[in-house]
């Protein structure tokens, strides 16, 4: 195969396109590919033969040949394969698949890209061979000339692969009901990580999402093992050590970003969650 195909644009938002690319030769792009300009845009990597390593933010996965992995496009994200790699790596954006109305919802529910995690991995075990030949029908339909089907046929094409794929990953999941809680936990995330600075309730992001608190404490006790208030303090904990250990900014500066108005507050927040002051953490 050629080691890079698309149709019809790039990097464009909310434009129409789908791309293809081996993907020994998207690791090479990667710091060039994955950037804010690709918003809208969802990725599919299949392994047929040698391994990946990905990472995103600070968590490190292992892809093994035979298995696929799903993601957003995330300029957070880096990856390299190792040199007997053989696979693919389908890049499309939400305005090529989602125009439909039932596309569009499968493309919003499905945990295949709404998970918890952001990114999805999983052998794809005795449907590989199926799903092979569809990547193969793609690139042959990419190398056509274009005509008034095309475009229909490799949306039917990827839809293939999509549902195969998530009928592989789901098996004896209620798909619905879980994608709808993982989605909560993940805009909940979305909100928090946009109001760092500010310290808000819980109950202020229950309000932005209009859902109750309960239902969003089932949710984060289900699948984070924690409440929602626990999580906010340990990510927020989280956050305040990066910059305590960068030295670049004062305690109390670091406090004024976080939202603490005094640092006695802010000293009292992190020694209750840690145990030590942030001096101390600081100089230990």
């Amino acid at each position: 195969m050629k080691e890079f195909l698309t149709k019809p644009f790039l990097y464009l938002k909310n434009k129409q396109f789908l791309s293809l690319y081996s993907l020994k030769y998207l690791s090479q792009l990667t710091p060039d590919y994955f950037n804010s300009k690709n918003t809208g845009a969802y990725m599919l990597h299949f392994y047929i033969k040698g391994k990946g390593t990905y990472k995103l933010d600070y968590h490190i996965i292992e892809v093994d040949a035979g298995s696929a992995l799903f993601s957003p496009l995330s300029e957070s994200m880096q990856f390299h394969t190792s040199k007997e790699c053989e696979g693919f790596a389908l890049i499309f954006s939400e305005a090529f698949f989602g125009r439909s109305r039932m596309k569009n919802f499968f493309l919003q529910h499905t945990l295949l890209f709404n998970s918890v995690d952001n990114v999805v991995f999983f052998p794809t075990e005795d449907r590989t061979e199926e799903l092979l030949t569809l990547f193969q029908l793609v690139i042959d339909q990419l190398r056509r000339e274009e005509s008034e089907v095309q475009e229909q046929v490799l949306l039917n094409y990827v839809f293939s692969i999509l549902l195969i794929s998530e009928e592989v990953f789901t098996k004896d999941k209620p798909t619905l009901r879980v994608a709808n809680e993982i989605k909560l936990i993940k805009n909940f995330k979305f909100l928090f990580n946009s109001e760092l600075n500010r310290r808000q309730s819980v109950r202020f992001f229950c309000t932005q999402m209009n859902v109750s608190l309960s239902t969003l404490d089932r949710a984060f006790r289900k699948y984070e093992k924690s409440s929602a208030k626990k999580w906010i303090n340990t990510a927020l904990i989280k956050e305040i050590e990066i910059e305590l250990k960068r030295f670049d900014m004062s305690i109390g500066e670091i406090a004024f970003k976080f939202g603490f108005s005094e640092v006695t507050n802010f000293t009292k927040f992190y020694k209750g969650q840690t145990g030590i002051t942030p001096k101390q953490f600081r100089s230990g």
